[in-house]
């Protein structure tokens, strides 16, 4: 019984982790890094991700230089 809540566990975190990765996308916000956020701590980073706002086009540029 251990063993499939592990894999529900595991099946959870993967989904948070994909979803973080897709709203940071959107955000332009680093996506590598909410993946891992959204797996190590999935409610808290899903939610953190909602609020934050999106980059604007200033904060792009220089984010990219």
């Amino acid at each position: 019984m251990e063993i499939a809540f592990s894999l529900i566990g595991l099946a959870v975190s993967i989904v948070f982790a994909y979803l973080c990765h897709r709203i940071a996308v959107g955000k332009g916000r680093g996506p590598v890094l909410w993946a891992v956020l959204g797996f190590f701590f999935p409610i808290i980073a899903l939610i953190i991700i909602l609020l934050i706002p999106p980059k604007g086009p200033s904060e792009r540029a220089a984010a990219e230089a």
